[in-house]
């Protein structure tokens, strides 16, 4: 009996620090709670380690705002109205957040905060009415971006973008499966998580997806600590950047070729044919997807290797594909208002 499914591989809940004003406690600076939808579509599926860092080091809500400043060439952390400099209390708490905080997998930071935010914040020449003079990022969010350099990072304002928010998505389930992967302490389960993640490796970075083929294939050569250690300094390469189309099309071709044999004339001119019009930009991504996970689940011997790439995160995480689906054009035209009243004999 043909088995018509792709194999799951089961999904560990992601650890993510976020910001503690993103949808959970009224900890801005106005005393607001700014809405993220992605975090609100998460809650069920991730464990959250909130944090304010402006609340944590004694400031309450609401709060004078604060900025960023250069004094003789170097950033303090200012709030103008108090002149207050909380430079060694953010460092000082952020040193022992990072020291005190678990295993993690990602992290949502909010757009715009001289703390939190992690990129474009505003660098003033003054405490009070200086110019921006540069652009960087937030006094908490640039300890977390050199410490954990390779790992799953956006912000809030970044993540409303679909295509972002599917490839930070990717990533952080990622990287959460090879946390627990880590921790078993098993070789089987590394050999496991790399097979189900074959495919989605190699639209990611094919080059760096054949360095982990070799590392698990040489398991009888090194001991199991030495390979997980190597594994987990080369994986995060992988996404280091998102894959672009002709990548895909090489992912398609070579999905293409593993089952022609088992195709008749007609469906075999049928793919070939679809995976030309993605080539030509004439199919979206997620079309052409769809129509490969078809294929698989009919005449593949391998559909484990294809699990991550069908299902990088879990199918409720999926974004809206047409937001505006129903929405009527029309309704503001006289004309074609007029028409709709019109009816045939």
């Amino acid at each position: 009996m043909v088995d018509y499914e792709i194999p799951e591989y089961p999904y560990t809940k992601p650890r993510i620090v976020v910001s503690k004003c993103l949808e959970f406690e009224n900890v801005r600076y106005d005393g607001s709670v700014i809405h993220c939808q992605t975090v609100r579509d998460m809650m069920q599926f991730a464990d959250f380690i909130k944090v304010c860092p402006e609340v944590e080091i004694g400031l309450g809500v609401p709060r004078d705002s604060m900025r960023i400043v250069l004094v003789d060439g170097k950033k303090r952390l200012i709030q103008p109205i108090t002149q207050n400099d909380l430079t060694e209390k953010m460092d000082n708490f952020t040193n022992t957040f990072l020291k005190e905080l678990p295993p993690v997998d990602g992290f949502i930071f909010k757009s715009g905060s001289p703390t939190i935010g992690m990129r474009d914040i505003k660098i003033y020449s003054d405490k009070v009415k200086g110019l921006v003079v540069d652009r960087g990022n937030g006094f908490f969010a640039e300890k977390i971006l050199r410490d954990y350099i390779d790992y799953p990072m956006e912000e809030d304002d970044r993540l409303k973008n679909n295509i972002i928010r599917h490839h930070f998505l990717t990533k952080l389930f990622a990287f959460a499966d090879l946390r627990k992967v880590k921790e078993s302490g098993s070789i089987e389960n590394l050999e496991q998580f790399h097979q189900y993640n074959h495919y989605l490796f190699r639209l990611y970075n094919h080059d760096i997806s054949l360095k982990l083929d070799e590392l698990v294939e040489n398991k009888n050569s090194l001991k199991f600590d030495a390979i997980l250690k190597e594994y987990e300094r080369i994986m995060p390469h992988i996404f280091s950047r998102e894959p672009k189309s002709n990548e895909f099309i090489d992912v398609a071709n070579e999905t293409f070729l593993n089952i022609v044999s088992s195709l008749n004339i007609v469906e075999e001119k049928y793919l070939a044919q679809i995976i030309k019009k993605y080539t030509d930009n004439r199919l979206t991504y997620d079309a052409l997807l769809e129509i490969l996970k078809f294929y698989v689940m009919r005449f593949s011997d391998s559909k484990k290797e294809y699990s991550r790439l069908f299902f990088p995160y879990p199918e409720e995480l999926r974004s809206e594909s047409e937001t505006e689906r129903d929405r009527d054009f029309w309704a503001n035209f006289p004309i074609a208002s007029e028409r709709s009243k019109v009816h045939l004999n």
